[in-house]
């Protein structure tokens, strides 16, 4: 996450509801995290330069261990493309970032209610 304010927006609703998030700093980073922790929900800035999206869903969607955990996706609203190209590498739910900040508390508490860390 390289936005600091939508970070701590995402810390601060994870907190309410009692979510564990993790923030690691790079692809590989995240890709180990996912890998180690079994989490119930990866969320990706799919306009993450430093992160290249699209590659990073590819790895997880094929490897064995991440390949069922479900990916939330948030990017412009009006990028139709870079959507169409998420959903075909894998991202489970590609979401405009304002519907993504709107819905925050309702996904994470999916995560919540279930009694699984994300």
């Amino acid at each position: 996450m390289e936005d600091l304010l939508f970070k701590s927006k995402i810390l601060e609703t994870a907190e309410a509801l009692d979510v564990e998030a993790a923030f690691p700093r790079s692809p590989k980073k995240f890709v180990d995290a996912a890998r180690g922790s079994s989490p119930d929900l990866l969320v990706l800035d799919l306009n993450s330069s430093r992160f290249e999206p699209l590659m990073l869903l590819r790895k997880l969607k094929s490897d064995e261990a991440t390949k069922n955990v479900p990916v939330v996706g948030f990017l412009s609203h009006v990028q139709k493309d870079l959507a169409i190209a998420s959903r075909k590498s894998g991202c489970d739910r590609v979401m405009a970032r304002s519907t993504f900040t709107r819905e925050l508390p309702k996904i994470l508490a999916g995560v919540s209610s279930r009694g699984l860390d994300a």
